[in-house]
């Protein structure tokens, strides 16, 4: 089936394995398989990728990025504790945050000049007035995300980016259904607070 670069198919559902097969995989890389660490990628790219592109820029940051992580990932794959592929998961994400840091921090102490217009490349169904409403609406978003709790953001970034139901983004963060439920609720009004001023 055709996939687009975050990994979903056309029917936008992402690749899943059998929980016991995710289990084995993991034992496997443990011991540096590197069929089973093969496997464990495919699965979890396509997440790992939306989840580091919802809090960058562009895509070939997002793309660097997320192979960063699995980079990192690998050379301390001996060290994983997971069993399943929510802690799988978990620990993927928690390597992102910090790739994520590190990339943001360079960028802070190096800022990148401007391409030059002539080669920029551009949508071409986009006007210019577009481009530049786009940019400031996903800029207004952005901000407005920032101003969240690191959990409120990170059950955000689940539940609209990953699509994860209640139940997954408890397990992968550690907490009860209920209580992502509760930090949904209070990241969604938050965002209402903060974007409301900008639609006015």
């Amino acid at each position: 089936m055709a996939r687009d670069v975050s990994g979903r198919d056309r029917a936008g559902s992402v690749p899943t394995a059998r929980e016991g097969e995710v289990a084995t995989w993991i034992k496997r890389a443990r011991d540096l398989d590197n069929r089973a660490w093969e496997r464990l990628y495919e699965l979890a790219f396509p997440q790992v990728y939306r989840y580091v592109s919802s809090k960058v820029r562009g895509v070939p940051e997002a793309e660097d990025i997320t192979e960063e992580v699995f980079l990192g990932a690998l050379q301390t794959v001996g060290n994983l504790r997971a069993t399943d592929e929510a802690g799988f998961l978990g620990w993927l994400f928690q390597i992102a945050r910090y790739k994520i840091a590190d990339h943001l921090r360079r960028q802070y102490r190096r800022p990148t000049d401007p391409l030059d217009p002539e080669i920029e490349i551009r949508d071409p169904s986009l006007t210019p007035e577009d481009e530049a409403m786009q940019g400031d609406e996903r800029a207004t978003i952005r901000a407005a995300l920032a101003a969240l709790t690191s959990e409120q953001q990170e059950v955000v970034v689940m539940k609209y980016s990953l699509g994860y139901d209640n139940a997954r983004v408890a397990a992968i963060l550690g907490k009860s259904p209920g209580a992502i439920n509760q930090l949904q609720h209070r990241a969604l009004g938050a965002l209402r607070r903060l974007l409301e001023p900008a639609k006015g």
